[in-house]
């Protein structure tokens, strides 16, 4: 009855956060159309190259979606408002998993529901699931190779390696970042000083990666061998620390400003990330482990989740992207640390995290109409058609939004004006933060030498504003933009091909293998009688 109930609650809320929020992303643009190009064009791309810097996996999801509600050939923006449903569907399932992960915990059956309840009402998870990026299906196949694995820890060795094993390639092959949830049960493991245990969890992690593997694979076979090593060499770079080009860590970019921006939308996700870091510590005190002694697998298994979420966060923001997207991967761990880790239920914490997050929920969401973009892009359409306009962020980002105004991307204000753009969008926060064209010293140039055409509010972007400034020579160009052709080395059948026949023979394999255990076990029966 409570696990039902908190799912009522969970779709109730997503669908409600739908509502609210029309402001879209670069990513959700770039994604939305990967997904219609998968869906008729079978070319897992957004631009003329295959996307490598993210797996396949999501968008042939995605595809699949579009075709599913006959939105395959829609507009962009009506293409990704049905994409969102889709990122909604995968976080009420994220719920639903955290409900079944808490059970395996406990028979409380009100911290089932308590668990759920904190997992729906946080920030980053609510924030998140009202977009149509990869981080709501990211987050729930994360969560499911750690339930699969705590699951199944006792299942034979065919089964599990068999189970988790794809789970774990499935999850790599949405979001390569995900392999922290991969090691969770080795870890676990360790911590259990079980070796056996851990010798099947290597073997399931080897399975995954061998799953993974299909991804560069299927690169090499369309010809894209070193468009896909490009990409990832900026990937490890930017994991690495080496390139920063998101979060808190960017040159130029005020870390205190950034955690500013996003404190109102995220602050119920923080007070989740300090309660369960709380959690954890007391977890790892009261098994035993500071005096090196083993843990239970209950104990194991949650700390290993709790660690390596934690460690992933702490390196992210030390020294990686440090960006809300990878926040994300470690919200469930902190959930159910909140709610497990303290034996007897912290019920007053409990009460006051989930009032917090629902309280911030009302504000950001129920109340709240964020539609800046699409009001500026109709009020463009509507006024100034055919205009080109330079754009605050990325030009792909407004691309949907205007129809009928040809987008520029031009850092310099003095360069634009020379080439006869008059039309220029702010964003105060892209502005700050740096993203795409945008920069203090474009905003600082435009409201020197500008005027104050259009205003409108935006949660997401702070305002969006359009301003004019005079130039000899007005340009002209298409009245419209030019969508971005779709790779021909990036065939979605053939990975699909790649991918499930590796699965296939891996789940026939392990199939095998447990047929053959079961012989052996029915011929020493009979051998005995």
């Amino acid at each position: 009855m409570v696990f039902a109930l908190g799912l009522v609650v969970a779709a109730a809320a997503y669908l409600i956060n739908l509502r609210g929020g029309l402001d879209f992303d670069l990513d959700e643009v770039m994604y939305t159309i990967a997904g219609q190009n998968v869906a008729t064009a079978d070319s897992v791309s957004w631009t003329s190259e295959p996307t490598a810097v993210h797996p396949p996996l999501h968008f042939l999801l995605l595809g699949g979606w579009l075709l599913l509600t006959g939105t395959e050939h829609s507009s962009i923006t009506e293409a990704l408002y049905t994409a969102r449903y889709l990122g909604a569907l995968f976080s009420v399932l994220t719920v639903a998993l955290v409900g079944l992960m808490a059970r395996r915990y406990t028979r409380n059956a009100w911290l089932v529901g308590a668990a759920m309840l904190l997992a729906t009402f946080d920030g980053f998870l609510l924030r998140f699931g009202r977009t149509g990026m990869i981080e709501p299906t990211a987050a729930f196949a994360g969560l499911l190779v750690v339930y699969l694995a705590v699951r199944l820890r006792d299942a034979g060795s065919p089964a599990y390696i068999g189970v988790v094993g794809l789970a774990s390639g499935i999850a790599l092959l949405v979001k390569e970042p995900l392999l922290f949830t991969v090691g969770v049960p080795l870890l676990a493991a360790v911590l259990e000083r079980d070796w056996v245990f851990f010798r099947r969890a290597t073997a399931a992690a080897l399975a995954g990666g061998l799953i993974w593997a299909t991804f560069p694979v299927w690169a090499t076979l369309n010809g894209a061998a070193g468009w896909w090593w490009s990409e990832h060499d900026t990937s490890l770079s930017r994991l690495a620390g080496f390139l920063q080009v998101s979060g808190l860590n960017r040159t130029g970019v005020s870390a205190t400003g950034v955690f500013g921006d996003t404190f109102r939308t995220y602050a119920g996700g923080y007070l989740i990330f300090a309660t369960g870091a709380v959690g954890l510590l007391v977890l790892v005190w009261r098994g035993g482990l500071f005096h090196k002694r083993r843990l239970n697998s209950r104990d194991a298994s949650l700390v290993a989740f709790g660690a390596l979420s934690y460690g992933f966060l702490a390196y992210c923001v030390l020294v990686g992207q440090a960006n809300e997207q990878l926040s994300v991967y470690s919200v469930t761990a902190s959930v159910l640390l909140t709610v497990l880790a303290r034996g007897p239920a912290p019920r007053l914490t409990i009460v006051v995290v989930a009032l917090a997050g629902i309280v911030l929920w009302v504000l950001n969401v129920v109340f709240v109409h964020d539609d800046g973009t699409s009001r500026m892009g109709a009020y463009l359409t509507r006024t100034m058609s055919c205009a080109p306009v330079n754009v605050t962020g990325n030009a792909l980002r407004w691309a949907p939004a205007l129809p009928r105004n040809h987008v520029e991307s031009f850092t310099d204000g003095g360069l634009a004006l020379r080439s006869g753009i008059r039309l220029f969008l702010l964003s105060p926060k892209d502005s700050r933060m740096r993203y795409g064209v945008s920069s203090p010293t474009l905003d600082g140039f435009v409201r020197a030498y500008g005027t104050l055409v259009q205003s409108y509010p935006s949660r997401r972007y702070e305002r969006i504003e359009l301003w004019t400034l005079p130039t000899a020579t007005p340009a002209f160009r298409e009245c419209g933009n030019t969508r971005p052709a779709a790779s021909p080395h990036a065939s979605a059948r053939l990975f699909l091909t790649i991918a499930g026949g590796t699965m296939g023979v891996i789940a026939l394999s392990m199939y095998a293998w447990h047929v053959t255990i079961r012989r052996r076990e029915w011929a020493r029966h009979w051998a005995k009688r």
